[in-house]
C-alpha cells in the first residue's frame, strides 16, 4: 500500500503551487508529532490525552500566515473558536483567532508551542476551564494549570499580558449544577490577576445575565452553553473595552 494514502486530505499529492508544499509539510510533520504525542499521553494514563482532532486542528495553524508581532491573541475553547466575526467585532484591534473547541486546560498546556510563541502577542486573551467543569475537573487543577500556563507565557517573554476571561454561567453550567465550580474558578481567575504583574480580568457574565442574576437564556444557541449572534454582540461590549484598556501598542521584546 502507498503511503500516499495516510496523507490528510489537506496535504495535496498534485504538483505543489511556489512555496506552497514547504508549509504543507511543515504542517504535515507537526500532525505526526502530535499523533505520537497524543499515544504518550493516553499511554501514561493522562486524564485529558490530547485528541487526535486537537492535533490536527493545531497543526493546520502552522501554514497560516504569522500576524504581525505584538498583537491580540484569542485562545481557548469553542466559545473564542465559534466566534467567527471575532476579528471584525474586535476591529481596529489586531486581533488574531488560535482557539480550538472542546479544549480544556490541559490542552492549552500540551499545545502551548504550537499555539502562542509563532504569534509573539503582546496580548492574549484566554476563554477556558469550562470543558474542565463540563467534565468535572476539580476547581483547584483547573486554576492550578491555568497558572502554569501563565508562567510559560511568562517564560516566553516578560511583557506579553494575559487577560483572563470569565467562565460564562451558561444555562449548561445551571443545568447541570455547575454554577459553583464556575464562580470558584472565576474567583481564582481574578486573584490571579491581582498577584501576579501583567494578568488582568474581565467578568462577561453581568451582560450575559438578568438584573436579578438569571441567565438570558436568548443569547445562547440551543444546546445552552454557546452564544449565539447576539450573545456574541453582548460579549464584544465587555470584552473590546478590556482589550482596548490593557493592550498596549508597543513592539515586543
Amino acid at each position: 500500500m502507498s503511503p500516499i494514502w495516510f496523507l490528510p486530505g489537506w496535504i495535496s499529492t498534485s504538483n505543489p503551487k511556489p512555496n506552497e508544499e514547504p508549509v504543507k509539510l511543515r504542517a504535515f510533520l507537526l500532525l505526526l508529532g502530535f499523533f505520537g504525542l497524543a499515544c504518550w499521553a493516553g499511554a501514561e494514563g493522562n486524564s485529558t490525552p490530547a485528541p487526535i482532532k486537537f492535533a490536527s486542528e493545531v497543526a493546520q495553524f502552522a501554514s497560516l500566515p504569522a500576524p504581525p508581532p505584538g498583537g491580540v491573541l484569542l485562545v481557548g475553547s469553542s466559545i473564542f473558536k465559534r466566534w467567527t466575526n471575532a476579528v471584525q467585532d474586535l476591529a481596529p484591534l489586531p486581533v488574531t483567532n488560535r482557539a480550538f473547541g472542546g479544549s480544556q486546560t490541559s490542552h492549552q498546556l500540551m499545545f502551548f508551542d504550537q499555539v502562542v510563541p509563532p504569534c509573539q502577542p503582546g496580548l492574549i486573551v484566554w476563554y477556558c476551564g469550562s470543558n474542565d467543569i463540563k467534565g468535572k475537573k476539580g476547581a483547584a487543577g483547573i486554576l492550578s494549570r491555568t497558572e502554569e500556563w501563565i508562567s510559560q507565557v511568562k517564560k516566553m517573554n516578560p511583557a506579553t499580558g494575559v487577560l483572563l476571561v470569565s467562565v460564562m454561567g451558561s444555562p449548561q453550567k445551571r443545568r447541570d449544577g455547575q454554577l459553583e465550580a464556575v464562580d470558584e474558578v472565576n474567583r481564582g481567575y481574578a486573584e490571579l490577576s491581582r498577584k501576579r504583574t501583567g494578568i488582568f480580568y474581565v467578568d462577561v457574565n453581568p451582560v450575559l445575565q438578568t438584573p436579578v442574576g438569571d441567565s438570558r437564556n436568548e443569547l445562547y444557541v440551543e444546546d445552552g452553553l454557546h452564544l449565539n449572534v447576539e450573545g456574541y454582540h453582548e460579549l464584544t461590549s465587555v470584552l473590546k473595552p478590556a482589550i482596548e484598556k490593557h493592550w498596549k501598542k508597543k513592539p515586543i521584546l
